[in-house]
């Protein structure tokens, strides 16, 4: 069983975008990032933390607006409006999930696309940072995609919707699964790659899973029962049962991070 880590390909990464920062820095540009945080999401809080502590390392300003659970469509579309405006911030991000009353959907439209560096809107120029680690990962690891049967549980748009896309377009045999779909355990065990985005708590079992397969696991979710931060897939099962799997810590997340990060200096040379 092989661990599939993030963390190398992460810090290639992010050696060039600290080198791009510094010469940034030597025009007298500073590349700064707007992240929009609503609510107390204890799993949202580890992301924002993990952003701001690899901004600040590679020379990014940190920008973190926390804004009240109850806040309405019209407050928050007036900041991405004058975040849009203000020439010193280069990239801007909101944290998913967000509250029931606010549409991720209509709040799009309001953020410049030359700052949307998670690319929530199709007019983005920027590569979404997600499905980009995931298919980097793929690539560290020898993982093959072309005429390989390919699961993906969740059809998220940020997630689901782009990597059924990018691995279409690789050659892979790809199925989208979710709540609606039947017999989705039986269906996602016959898979040779299985990515899972639901932020359902341990969610893939042996059921999800065969020894052959590769499982790469971009949920994260607080287990109520635990309260503990895990992922879609229940370690305690498949770890070294299946042929290799994302770890707990160290997987996708990091590549995710890094790929941001390179988008907000990539919109800073750009603006």
């Amino acid at each position: 069983m092989q661990y599939l880590f993030g963390k190398p390909i992460s810090h290639r990464i992010l050696d060039e975008a600290s080198r791009q920062s510094r010469m940034l820095h030597a025009r007298g540009i500073t590349p700064s990032i707007a992240v929009i945080l609503v609510g107390d999401n204890s799993a949202s809080e580890l992301y924002v933390d993990a952003k701001q502590r690899i901004a600040k390392k590679i020379g990014v300003d940190f920008i973190l607006y926390r804004l009240p659970l109850d806040i309405d469509h019209d407050n928050l579309s007036r900041l991405l409006i004058t975040l849009g405006d203000d020439s010193s911030v280069h990239g801007i991000v909101i944290q998913l999930p967000l509250p029931e009353q606010l549409d991720l959907s209509k709040l799009i439209k309001f953020i410049d696309p030359n700052k949307d560096v998670d690319h929530f809107r199709d007019d983005s120029p920027y590569d979404a940072p997600t499905p980009g680690a995931v298919k980097l990962l793929m690539e560290e690891y020898g993982i093959e995609c072309r005429d390989k049967r390919v699961g993906i549980i969740g059809k998220g748009f940020l997630v689901g919707q782009p990597l059924h896309k990018l691995l279409t377009k690789c050659g892979g045999r790809v199925e989208v699964f979710d709540t609606n779909t039947k017999n989705i355990a039986q269906k996602a065990q016959a898979q040779e790659i299985l990515i899972t985005a639901t932020g359902q708590p341990r969610l893939v079992t042996k059921e999800y899973a065969n020894p052959s397969q590769y499982i790469i696991d971009v949920g994260s979710a607080r287990d109520v029962k635990t309260n503990q931060i895990v992922g879609d897939v229940d370690h305690a099962q498949l770890d070294k049962y299946v042929a290799g799997i994302t770890p707990l810590v160290g997987g996708v997340g990091p590549v995710t991070v890094a790929l941001l990060m390179r988008n907000v200096i990539l919109s800073a040379q750009r603006n």
